[in-house]
């Protein structure tokens, strides 16, 4: 009976070393289980601030470029509403001369004009209709001067030297454009405030 005694006990011994060996290792496979799920947690927390940050950036530029081409837009729209009310008073501007004031329109822009040159001798530019506007001008102001009718305008005139090396142009075009551009931030701040 001793050595089936020491049988049992050798197999209960072996039982209880299993049951010991299966504990720690199912210890063992919980722990590495825990462990894989907070390395996963942790990947997964890494990869989602990658795909925020990453998210953000991308809104970011897309805002960014959102609003550049929103303000580009808006610059071409004022743009072609700043060209129209110029085209409007150029066309306004294209009957001067059926303005009762034109005469006295055209000697300012005369006297101003030779004035420019500082005494100088001058040739006169002026479009075929304001000839003989120019011609009683000429004479009211006790000037005399080369006249040329080779200018095509809504009115005025462009004063030169007799070599043409200096130009004045006093034209209602001209005096428009410069008009334009020297007055382009006033006129966009009465039109948008800006």
């Amino acid at each position: 009976m001793a050595y089936e005694n020491l049988l049992k006990s050798v197999e209960e011994s072996a039982q209880e070393k299993e049951r010991e060996l299966r504990e720690r290792a199912r210890t063992a496979v919980l722990a590495v289980d825990e462990e894989a799920k907070k390395q996963a947690r942790a990947i997964q927390q890494a990869l989602l601030a990658d795909a925020e940050k990453a998210a953000t950036i991308e809104k970011n530029k897309l805002m960014y470029l959102v609003k550049a081409e929103n303000k580009e837009h808006v610059i071409r729209i004022k743009e072609t509403i700043f060209s129209k009310a110029f085209a409007g008073a150029e066309q306004r501007l294209s009957l001067v001369r059926n303005d009762p004031q034109y005469p006295a329109i055209f000697r300012n822009l005369t006297t101003e004009a030779v004035g420019a040159l500082g005494g100088e001798k001058f040739k006169i530019h002026v479009d075929k209709r304001d000839e003989q506007l120019l011609k009683k001008t000429l004479s009211e102001l006790k000037l005399s001067g080369e006249i040329s009718t080779d200018l095509q305008s809504s009115g005025g005139l462009v004063v030169s030297t007799p070599d043409e090396s200096v130009r004045i142009a006093n034209t209602v075009e001209s005096r428009l454009e410069r008009a334009k551009e020297q007055n382009r931030l006033e006129i966009y701040t009465a039109l948008y405030g800006d």
